[in-house]
């Protein structure tokens, strides 16, 4: 899976939700990852700008498809 897709950002928050134990998909917990992947994404990741505004719109479609299907946690 390539830093950067949909699919990436889909499993980071996953991740990131089952590593802090949290089992049910809040606004909350999706900010909080929100922003620690797009401090990522902004500072840490060199890349063209172009690439930069993708992954920021792959992370902001991820979100969206999570908080519209509430899929359950991985456990």
């Amino acid at each position: 899976m390539l830093f950067g897709t949909v699919e990436y950002f889909k499993r980071e928050i996953y991740n990131y939700l089952n590593e802090n134990q949290i089992k049910e998909i809040s606004e909350d917990s999706l900010n909080a990852i929100t922003s620690k992947l797009k401090k990522e994404i902004l500072y840490d990741f060199v890349c063209d700008e172009r690439i930069r505004l993708e992954c920021l719109e792959n992370l902001k479609y991820a979100i969206s498809m999570i908080t519209q299907s509430k899929e359950a946690v991985w456990v």
